[in-house]
């Protein structure tokens, strides 16, 4: 059974192959030597805020349509390599306009590299673009209308936000999600990504459910800490995006067996496992269920009822 991928980054799938061909593109050669191991073939950082050095330095080499063309194909070969059939990739035009690159000339390049997946892997590529919180509403409000703009006829199949939770509450940005929904599209909100939020992360989950309408949630773990948001979500069946291994990556969580997936599980929320940022992270989807599932005793029912529950979750219809 193809695995379906639900919350997989753009920006995060990079390889270092072409960090190295996009570094001399732009002559900056030596860049590499402070993102890569000494073999050259993975990333490497320490701590959350090193990884936010890497992931700017990586995004900070995706300037042309034609990069991000490339970088998507690159991603296309990991995803059927993955044993993954479908995926719906984030990708950040809210970072893309704050770095002076308009996202529809980069959309229209995705969509034709998302054909050319499908055509010789046979993998099918939908896209999420969203906004920054710490931007603010403005931006992000600019960020939505080429989002828009691009809609279903470039693969874009729903809107989301990231970045600061502290510095964003998903509350501010409810206009703007009522008019994604006006549209049509799919809400996913990064919301409660550290537990260590405690109270401030589950109110981040509820506020993006009951102010934005947010029918996925990217990450949750802080709700997992309060009943009255966990039952929220059960009762309305929100699916939740799972990233254990990146959140073990990213100090979310300091180990996979911390992870409160099985608290998600027993209270009935809907939710599958995800990549995230893949190639920073070195991480799959496949092994994802291998290394979750034997932390969590996971069934391979419990794996067919994810994936079968992403297939539900999807944003577009899923060939």
């Amino acid at each position: 059974m193809p695995l379906i991928e639900l919350h997989t980054h753009l920006e995060g799938s990079v390889t270092p192959a072409r960090l190295v061909q996009l570094a001399d593109k732009y002559g900056q050669p030596g860049l590499p030597l402070s993102c890569l191991n000494e073999v050259g073939d993975a990333y490497q950082f320490s701590g959350f805020h090193g990884f936010l050095d890497l992931f700017k330095k990586v995004t900070l080499l995706l300037k042309t349509p034609a990069d991000y063309f490339a970088v998507a194909q690159d991603l296309g070969d990991q995803l059927a390599e993955d044993q993954v059939g479908y995926a719906e990739v984030m990708l950040s035009f809210g970072v893309m306009q704050a770095r002076g690159i308009d996202p529809l000339p980069v959309q229209d390049a995705l969509w034709e590299a998302a054909g050319l997946v499908y055509e010789k892997r046979g993998v099918t590529m939908r896209f999420i673009p969203d906004a920054v919180r710490q931007l603010g509403r403005d931006k992000a409000m600019r960020a939505w209308e080429a989002a828009a703009t691009a809609g279903r006829q470039l693969g874009v199949v729903g809107f989301g936000l990231g970045g600061d939770e502290s510095a964003g509450p998903a509350a501010d940005f409810s206009r703007l999600f009522e008019e994604v929904r006006g549209e049509g599209l799919g809400v996913s909100i990064h919301a409660g990504e550290v537990t260590a939020m405690g109270q401030s992360g589950a109110d981040s989950v509820r506020q993006a459910v009951e102010d934005c309408g947010a029918t996925r949630i990217g990450h949750g773990l802080a709700a997992a800490g309060d009943p009255l948001v966990m039952g929220l979500l059960a009762a309305r069946g929100i699916f939740v995006e799972m990233c254990p291994r990146s959140n073990v990556m990213t100090g979310a969580i300091d180990c996979l067996e911390d992870h409160p997936l099985r608290d998600f599980m027993a209270a009935g929320i809907p939710c599958c496992l995800n990549s995230d940022d893949r190639t920073l992270f070195g991480l799959d989807l496949a092994g994802e269920y291998e290394a979750v599932g034997a932390a969590f005793n996971i069934t391979d029912e419990e794996k067919s009822v994810m994936v079968d529950q992403a297939r539900q979750a999807a944003f577009s219809e899923i060939p």
